[in-house]
């Protein structure tokens, strides 16, 4: 079932094109612009969350838990969890 689901959202995101360095740039423009200096991942979540879906217009929900997913996975990559 797991690896149905991974497939079918695997096919989401690939509908979808992204420019990543366009993405990118936008992302390295505007999260400097951030007004607060401290916070919590919470806050940096958000900001995050804010900038992409201001960039990427009316993400669904397979895409923002495939995003998640794959900010899972890098974290993995470097904390020994993978």
């Amino acid at each position: 079932m797991k690896l149905e689901i991974r497939i079918s959202k695997l096919k989401i995101l690939m509908e979808r094109i992204i420019d990543f360095k366009e993405t990118i740039a936008r992302l390295a423009e505007e999260l400097p612009k951030v007004e607060y200096t401290n916070g919590d991942l919470i806050d940096i979540g958000n900001e995050i969350g804010f900038q992409l879906g201001s960039i990427l217009k009316d993400m669904t929900e397979n895409e923002i838990d495939c995003f998640i997913n794959g900010f899972r996975h890098g974290v993995s990559l470097t904390n020994g969890t993978h």
